[in-house]
């Protein structure tokens, strides 16, 4: 059940950030950690602490919306998902490879970024939460129809 629990929260993420629901991205992300990572999973740079408005903040500022609804126009496809829960059954982490996908008026479809999140979780009030969301990314590719700014190096 736990490993569930985990996996559908990973995808949420991937389904509520592709609609442009930037509500309910930093809903989601109300009780973690949520920045950007190295190849270990250690935070680089600034992170928000259990900061849901920062973290509407942060994907607003840098996410370019098109159209109308305004949307990413985006696909994050989550794969090698890879669960582990804590033996009393109440925290787990997760390493996930991340790769998106993105096509706009003027941007063929294709790859703009890989990378790896690496998650962790605990059951707060009974539900199954984010507590870490770092994103270590690999590499990238055509950025300029998703990102308002540059990448942190």
């Amino acid at each position: 059940m736990a490993i569930e629990a985990v996996r559908d929260l990973i995808i949420s993420y991937s389904h509520l950030i592709d609609r442009g629901e930037l509500d309910a991205v930093a809903a989601l992300f109300a009780d973690a950690v949520y920045g950007l990572g190295d190849g270990d999973g250690n935070p680089v740079g600034a992170v928000t602490d259990r900061d849901a408005t920062a973290v509407r903040q942060a994907n607003e500022a840098f996410i370019r919306m098109h159209g109308d609804p305004p949307s990413p126009r985006t696909k994050h496809v989550t794969t090698n998902i890879l669960v582990t829960v804590a033996d009393d059954n109440t925290e787990a982490s997760a390493v996930s490879y991340v790769t998106v996908l993105q096509g706009t008026e003027t941007l063929p479809l294709q790859p703009i970024l890989v990378g790896r999140y690496f998650d962790r979780f605990a059951v707060l009030d009974g539900t199954w939460r984010f507590t870490q969301r770092l994103c270590c990314i690999d590499h990238t590719g055509d950025l300029t129809e998703h990102a308002q700014r540059h990448l942190r190096s």
